[in-house]
C-alpha cells in the first residue's frame, strides 16, 4: 500500500547542535523526528529477529497475515482515497491506530474516533484530518478485525505487533500523527525487552515519556 513520503526536515548543522535546545522550534522537531524514526528502526529490527529463531511454518504464518491485512486492505482503502494532499495519506495508518487502541490498556474512556486521524505540526492545538477517511473508516476496520479474528495460527500478541508494524510502517509522517506513535510505535518502546540490542539508546522509555508529555499539552495524545 503506497504512501506519500514526508520530505527532509531542516536537519540542524554541526555548529548548531550544541546549542541548541531541544524543547522548542527547530530543536524540539529535530529530537522528536529522531525519537520516532529510531523506534520504527528498533521495531522493524526487533521483529525481525524475533522472525529469525521462529520455524519456517511460523515465518509463513506471520507473512500471510501480513499480506492478507494489507494487500486485501487496498481495495478497500484506495477505492475512496484521492490523494490530495499528504493528510490524505493518513487514511490506512488512522484506521490500524484505532484498531490497535483496543489493546492499548488505557481505554476507560476511550477517545473519539476524530482524534485517531488528527494529522497536524504538534506545536499546534488543531490538525487536519483526512476527508476520505469516513468512506472507507468502517469497512477498514472490519477488514482489520476480520483478519486478526480467523487468523487461528498466530498468537494474538504477534498479530498485535505486527499490526503496529504495519501501522507505523505505513504512516507517511509520524512525527505529524500522534496516535500512530501512540498505538502503533510506542507500546514497543514500553515493552520490558526494549531497545532490541545495538539499536537505539536515544528512542527510549524516559524520551517517549517527554514526547507524550509534549503532545499532551496540546491535546494530540
Amino acid at each position: 500500500m503506497s504512501t506519500r513520503t514526508r520530505p527532509a526536515r531542516n536537519v540542524p548543522t554541526q555548529s548548531e547542535i550544541p546549542t541548541l535546545p531541544l524543547n522548542k522550534k527547530k530543536g524540539a522537531t529535530w529530537l522528536e523526528t529522531l525519537l520516532v524514526d529510531e523506534a520504527l528502526h528498533g521495531a522493524f529490527l526487533k521483529l525481525a529477529a524475533a522472525s529469525l529463531q521462529s520455524s519456517a511454518q511460523t515465518r509463513g504464518a506471520q507473512e500471510k497475515f501480513v499480506i492478507k491485512a494489507t494487500s486485501d486492505a487496498i481495495p478497500i482503502v484506495e477505492s475512496k482515497v484521492t490523494l490530495k494532499s499528504v493528510t490524505e495519506a493518513h487514511v490506512w495508518c488512522s484506521i490500524v491506530s484505532e484498531f490497535l487502541s483496543q489493546f492499548s490498556g488505557d481505554n476507560a474512556d476511550s477517545p473519539a474516533p476524530k482524534i485517531f486521524s488528527s494529522i497536524c505540526y504538534p506545536r499546534k492545538s488543531r490538525g487536519g484530518r483526512p476527508s476520505s477517511l469516513k468512506d472507507v473508516r468502517d469497512l477498514g476496520l472490519q477488514h482489520i478485525a476480520g483478519t486478526f479474528r480467523t487468523t487461528r495460527d498466530l498468537p494474538d500478541a504477534t498479530k498485535i505487533d505486527y499490526m503496529r508494524l504495519v501501522g507505523a510502517a505505513t504512516c507517511p509522517d509520524l512525527w505529524r500523527h500522534a496516535s500512530a506513535v501512540r498505538y502503533c510505535l510506542s507500546p514497543f518502546v514500553a515493552d520490558e525487552s526494549w531497545p532490541p540490542r545495538g539499536t537505539t539508546k536515544l528512542a527510549v522509555p524516559s524520551n517517549f515519556n517527554e514526547l507524550e508529555s509534549r503532545w499532551k499539552k496540546r491535546d494530540h495524545w
